[in-house]
C-alpha cells in the first residue's frame, strides 16, 4: 500500500497536465455529471472530485443547477475519502470566497444587501451569498420597528463587525438611514427661505420655547416668537403632536439651523387696540424693565411703552431706586407711532395734569366765595 501511494505521488510530482492541490485549498472545476445525490467534477486531478448532496450549494441537485460543462468553484474536504476519491464541497468554497469579500467590504465601508431570513427577539438573521449574519434591534433602523415587517425583504446594510475564525458578522441598517435622513435634510434646508409657510407638528416643548418638524426638518419657534402676548404658559398652549402654522424667521444652509416663528408678520397690534388706548390719556401700566434710559412698561399683554428718564420728575436720581420690575405705575401716552411700533409716555405729566387740575378746582372754590361774600356784604351796606 505504502509502494502504491508513493508511486502515485511520483507520477503526480512527474505530470505537467495534474495540478497540485492540498486540503482547504479553493479550486475551479467543470461539472462532468450530476444525479440526485451527488455532482462529479473535473478539478483537473489525477481523480474527479465528488460533490455530495449535503455539500451543494442549492437545495437540490438537478441538470439546470449543475449542467454538464458549467464551472465551478470548490473546496477540497479530502484527498481520498477511502475509495479513492477527492471530496469536494461547494458550500464551504462559497463561504470561503464569500468571508473574503465581506472583510474587503468590512475594511472599505462599503454598502452591501442582505436577505432577510429570520426575526429572532434580539434582531434580524441575514444572508449574504448564503454567509449567515446578524443585525442587532438596535441597528435595524433609527425609528421604532416591528422587527416581523423586513422577514423577506433584502436590506442595504454595512458590515460593522467581522470575526471569521469566531464566525461572526454582524451588519448595521442604522447608519444608511442616518445617511438618507442627512441627505434629505440638506435637499430640504437648501429649499428653505425665510418668509416661507409651514403646517408643522410639536416635537418637543422646552421652558424656553417649542420644536417643531416641518417635513424632515426641525426648528426652534423661540419663546418670544410665540406670540405677541407677554404672559402665557407655553405648557399649557401646546402639547406633543400638535399641527403648528410656523413662518420660517432664518434658515442657516450650513449647519442646519431653523429658526421658526408662529407671529403673524402682517399682524398689527395697534390696530387690535386702537380704541382702548388713546394719546393724552392716563393708563395703568407695569413695569417690565428698567434701563438707564428709562423704564419699559407693558400696556397689556401684547402692547409696551417706554418712558424717557426726561419724562420722570427732576427729584427721581435714580430709577433703580425709586421703582422695581413689577411695579405698577401711571403713565401718560403722548405718542403711538403704528409704523414703528412704538408707544411714548410721560410719568411726570400724570402729577402735572393732577397739580393743574386741583388749581382750577382751588380758583373755582375762591371765585365762588368770593361771590358769596360779595353778595352779603352788598346787602349789609
Amino acid at each position: 500500500m505504502d509502494r502504491d501511494k508513493k508511486l502515485m505521488e511520483e507520477f503526480m510530482n512527474n505530470s505537467l497536465d495534474f495540478k497540485k492541490i492540498n486540503k482547504g485549498n479553493i479550486v475551479r472545476g467543470e461539472i462532468i455529471s450530476s444525479s440526485k445525490d451527488e455532482v462529479i467534477v473535473n478539478i483537473n486531478y489525477f481523480c474527479d472530485g465528488i460533490i455530495k448532496k449535503e455539500e451543494i450549494l442549492n437545495d437540490i441537485i438537478s441538470e439546470e443547477t449543475y449542467k454538464k460543462g458549467n464551472e465551478i468553484y470548490v473546496y477540497v474536504i479530502s484527498l481520498d475519502d477511502g475509495e479513492g476519491n477527492v471530496l469536494l464541497s461547494e458550500k464551504k468554497a462559497n463561504e470561503k470566497r464569500v468571508l473574503e469579500e465581506l472583510k474587503n467590504l468590512y475594511e472599505s465601508k462599503e454598502k452591501v444587501c442582505v436577505f432577510v431570513k429570520e426575526s429572532l427577539d434580539s434582531g434580524l438573521e441575514v444572508y449574504f451569498k448564503g454567509v449567515r449574519g446578524f443585525i442587532p434591534k438596535s441597528r435595524v433602523s433609527i425609528n421604532k420597528v416591528n422587527l416581523k415587517d423586513y422577514v423577506g425583504k433584502t436590506l442595504e446594510v454595512y458590515v460593522i463587525e467581522f470575526n471569521s475564525s469566531k464566525n461572526k458578522i454582524v451588519f448595521s441598517r442604522k447608519e444608511i438611514e442616518i445617511q438618507k435622513a442627512k441627505e434629505e435634510k440638506e435637499k430640504l434646508i437648501n429649499g428653505i427661505n425665510a418668509g416661507d409657510k409651514f403646517l408643522g407638528v410639536v416635537k418637543s416643548i422646552k421652558d424656553f420655547g417649542v420644536f417643531v418638524d416641518i417635513g424632515g426638518v426641525q426648528g426652534l419657534v423661540h419663546k418670544s416668537e410665540i406670540t405677541h402676548k407677554r404672559n402665557f404658559n407655553i405648557n399649557e398652549m401646546f402639547k406633543v403632536g400638535d399641527k403648528v402654522e410656523v413662518f420660517v424667521l432664518n434658515c442657516d444652509k450650513e449647519t442646519g439651523k431653523l429658526s421658526l416663528t408662529m407671529k403673524d408678520s402682517n399682524y398689527n397690534p395697534f390696530k387690535e387696540y386702537k380704541n382702548e388706548f388713546i394719546e393724552g390719556n392716563i393708563y395703568d401700566v407695569t413695569i417690565s424693565k428698567i434701563l438707564s434710559s428709562g423704564i419699559i412698561v407693558s400696556l397689556n399683554d401684547e402692547l409696551t411703552g417706554f418712558i424717557h428718564i426726561s419724562e420722570f420728575p427732576e427729584e427721581v436720581q435714580n430709577l433703580n431706586k425709586e421703582f422695581k420690575v413689577g411695579d405698577k405705575i401711571k403713565g401718560k401716552i403722548l405718542l403711538i407711532n403704528s409704523q414703528d411700533g412704538k408707544i411714548s409716555l410721560s410719568y411726570k405729566k400724570v402729577f402735572e395734569d393732577d397739580v393743574e387740575e386741583f388749581d382750577y378746582k382751588e380758583e373755582e372754590v375762591s371765585n365762588t366765595l368770593g361771590d358769596v361774600f360779595k353778595d352779603l356784604f352788598s346787602k349789609l351796606k
